[in-house]
């Protein structure tokens, strides 16, 4: 009885987008991103932001400046990453540290049964881990692998990485999803948002770590410099996150669309991403960003791929999968999962 109440009350609310903001709000409440909506004239983007995103970035930077919470040599990389989007760090990661990974990864895939997850662009929902699945699906990644790889951990709790979150974020950056790919993924051109769901729209961060030098016809990396200021798209008049029961198929398309018509009309043109082994990328939740298509059968795209969010923001599916809600602490970080649960981690 309780299942087909709540799919005839879920349906009401897919076929009524603003009685569905109304309870979507209630449900996720979040106190930071309520005082960021009641002031909304601080960011260009009327779901708030990060504060290197407010109108008034200069003042909050001379601010962090004369307290001592940014350092000097902080700007440069602060005031690139508020005009174009992203921040490019060279051989931030340790190569060994990379060829743990590797070896430990493959330890878990050859494990019987794998505890390990795999997603694609052509799997219905998420599946165990086999070389037949893996291999046989488009756009295959192994999902969330910290949660039994240790030397995963080490790479995406490097000090490198969180230094900048923790800059970025103004907050303990919580680890919620990464992607371990193989080969590219030649993904739409498409902005995190729509996918990677907060209750906190803009309060996250992507990182993407090159595990081996990337090679042109692999599906590199490619993104639209600058397209976080691009307005909001709003799906169903009021949401950044994209539902294809509440939005449909259609509207998806017309977003997918309507980013390389923004990109036109401003003349921007796409940039490729061709890291050597240890290079990190971070990029804002609303860059545009895709794979290229893979014109090399042979070549590899190894990289892991993750999200992170502020400490008082929380992914959305701590909401529609409840017993994915805990947070995990190891070496005074915190990560969390919507794959798997207390008591399998190593």
């Amino acid at each position: 009885m309780i299942l087909p109440t709540v799919a005839a009350l879920k349906r009401l609310f897919d076929a009524n987008p603003l009685l569905y903001r109304t309870a979507f709000g209630l449900a996720t409440f979040n106190v930071d991103y309520c005082k960021q909506r009641l002031h909304r004239s601080r960011y260009s983007s009327r779901f708030g932001g990060l504060w290197t995103d407010r109108v008034d970035y200069e003042e909050q930077l001379r601010r962090r400046l004369n307290r001592g919470e940014v350092t000097a040599d902080r700007v440069d990389s602060l005031n690139s990453w508020r005009e174009q989007g992203f921040l490019k760090l060279d051989n931030a990661v340790d190569h060994r540290l990379i060829d743990d990974y590797l070896d430990e990864l493959e330890s878990l895939k050859v494990r019987s049964p794998s505890p390990l997850c795999v997603t694609s662009s052509t799997l219905q929902s998420p599946a165990p881990f086999s070389a037949e699945v893996f291999s046989g699906n488009a756009s295959s990644r192994i999902v969330d692998d910290y949660f039994y790889s240790e030397s995963a951990r080490y790479l995406l709790f490097h000090p490198s990485i969180t230094e900048h979150l923790s800059l970025f974020l103004e907050s303990e950056p919580v680890l919620t999803q990464s992607l371990s790919f193989e080969t590219g993924s030649e993904q739409a051109v498409h902005q995190d948002t729509a996918f990677v769901r907060m209750n906190a729209p803009m309060k996250f961060i992507g990182v993407w770590i090159a595990l081996e030098d990337i090679q042109p016809g692999t599906g590199e990396l490619v993104y639209f410099p600058e397209s976080h200021h691009w307005p909001d798209f709003l799906f169903s008049r009021y949401f950044k996150h994209y539902d294809p029961d509440r939005d449909g198929e259609a509207q998806l398309h017309n977003w997918l669309a309507w980013m390389h018509e923004e990109a036109r009309d401003r003349s921007q043109r796409l940039s490729s991403f061709f890291p050597k082994k240890g290079d990190v990328l971070f990029w804002h939740p609303a860059l545009a960003h895709g794979g290229a298509p893979i014109n090399d059968d042979n070549g590899t795209r190894r990289s892991l791929v993750s999200h992170y969010c502020a400490k008082g923001v929380r992914p959305l599916y701590h909401y529609y999968k409840p017993a994915q809600r805990k947070r995990y602490h190891w070496n005074g970080c915190t990560y969390t999962s919507a794959y798997y649960r207390s008591g399998s981690a190593s």
